[in-house]
């Protein structure tokens, strides 16, 4: 015979479903962040999702073309170089996950024109890692669509 699961195991269950919702939604809001920044060409408004410590891996083609682990500041000069000459008409964040506590998953989609005046649409995978009580950008990869 099985035994019902005591109150306190639901307490428990319901505590960390809510807790792992509201990281996701988090994590939601930074890759907002993301897309804000982009969408208004402000690439100073990636600082709030930028780390204050570590690096940030980027693999962009159409937005760079970059590849490697770059300071926070080198993020956001490249945006910035990038949005010199491209634009991000759209930004659409599709699927976020976390753990709840360290890290976190975003994919979003995006249309572009990029600095050849090509217009098309990427997919972005975004990772990110909680900083504090924040979370923060750790990798951006850009994939085709």
């Amino acid at each position: 015979m099985r035994a019902a699961p005591s109150r306190l195991a639901v307490v428990v269950a319901l505590t960390v479903t809510l807790a792992s919702a509201d990281a996701d939604e988090s994590a939601r809001a930074a890759a907002t962040t993301l897309g804000r920044a982009l969408l208004a060409g402000n690439a100073q408004a990636l600082r709030p999702i930028l780390p204050e410590h570590g690096r940030v891996h980027l693999t962009l083609s159409r937005l760079g073309p970059e590849e490697g682990s770059f300071g926070a500041r080198q993020v956001e000069a490249v945006f910035l170089d990038f949005l010199a000459r491209g634009k991000v008409t759209s930004f659409e964040v599709t699927r976020c996950e976390s753990d709840g506590r360290r890290s976190a998953l975003a994919h979003a989609t995006a249309a572009i024109t990029d600095r050849d005046g090509r217009s098309g649409r990427i997919g972005l995978h975004l990772g990110f890692e909680s900083e504090g009580e924040r979370w923060v950008l750790r990798e951006v990869k850009e994939t085709v669509e």
